[in-house]
């Protein structure tokens, strides 16, 4: 097992990507803080996974933008496994999804989410390494790995607001990466990118007044699923290799999904478009 005797935080960790990598960490040998915002959630994920892991797996709800939550997260981790190697800053929210056009005439709606998806993708990320990193910093090592996210790394549409959040947890990873290769200990941060995945985070978004029905959008994202879609377990597996401590990578935006898959899937989801527009 390549993690035995490792240690992780994995935020956001009751469903979806964050759920998986815990997982996938649990079984190379790692132990694993679950945590996320809704207690029943926690409590269930850690039942189910204990089942299968016994001990390796705890929990603690937590609330990633509130400082004094994360510091709960970070107590229950050195209290039960005695130390913090590994973050996986997973924890996310898309509340809106469409042209930005079609949000200027609600300008309340389109701060009130911004400001949701900025707590928890933006500075949920930054309060995260910010109570950890001491940590790391005085064992001299850690491995960090910061979740992406659609477009935050370059432009696309109808995707504007989230993508806004995670674009400043690209340059906040890269400017950090820069100063941890002037360190002389062993601490590590790379961005994970893992594709479009079907998730709780994709399902819940709200398509913005105006522009799609509902039927129409589910329609297109189960489309662009088929063709683009990556594989949750597959595309998982890719962040193995960025925390443990043979990763000499820092800086690095990794991928969990192939883009010749995607410019591929981006052409065939197009055409199949263009045949249901006909009907």
């Amino acid at each position: 097992m390549r993690m035995k005797d490792e240690t992780a935080i994995v935020t956001g960790s009751t469903s979806g990507i964050g759920k998986k990598i815990a997982e996938l960490f649990l079984k190379e040998g790692c132990r694993v803080t679950i945590c996320s915002r809704n207690e029943s959630n926690v409590n269930k994920t850690v039942s189910e996974f204990q089942e299968a892991f016994g001990n390796s797996v705890v929990g603690q709800v937590c609330d990633v933008s509130d400082v004094t939550s994360m510091k709960q997260v970070v107590e229950k981790t050195i209290d039960s496994f005695g130390s913090i190697r590994i973050l996986v800053a997973n924890a996310g929210v898309s509340l809106t999804y469409g042209p930005f056009e079609n949000m200027i005439h609600r300008p309340e709606e389109i701060i009130s989410d911004t400001q949701k998806m900025l707590a928890t993708n933006l500075i949920g990320v930054i309060n995260s390494i910010s109570i950890i990193l001491p940590h790391m910093i005085n064992q001299g090592y850690g491995r960090i790995i910061v979740v992406g996210g659609g477009h935050g790394d370059r432009p696309g549409p109808h995707m504007t607001l989230y993508s806004a959040s995670k674009g400043g947890v690209f340059a906040f990873s890269r400017c950090l990466a820069t100063e941890f290769k002037e360190r002389e200990d062993d601490i590590k941060i790379n961005i994970f990118q893992p594709g479009m995945i079907e998730t709780n985070l994709a399902k819940n978004v709200k398509v913005v007044k105006g522009w799609k029905t509902e039927e129409l959008f589910q329609r297109d994202s189960s489309l662009a699923l088929k063709f683009i879609g990556t594989n949750i377990e597959e595309s998982c597996r890719n962040v193995i290799p960025y925390a443990i401590p043979t990763c000499k990578t820092n800086g690095k935006v990794f991928r969990g999904f192939s883009i010749l898959r995607m410019i591929r899937g981006g052409r065939k989801y197009r055409k199949a478009s263009k045949e249901y527009e006909k009907l």
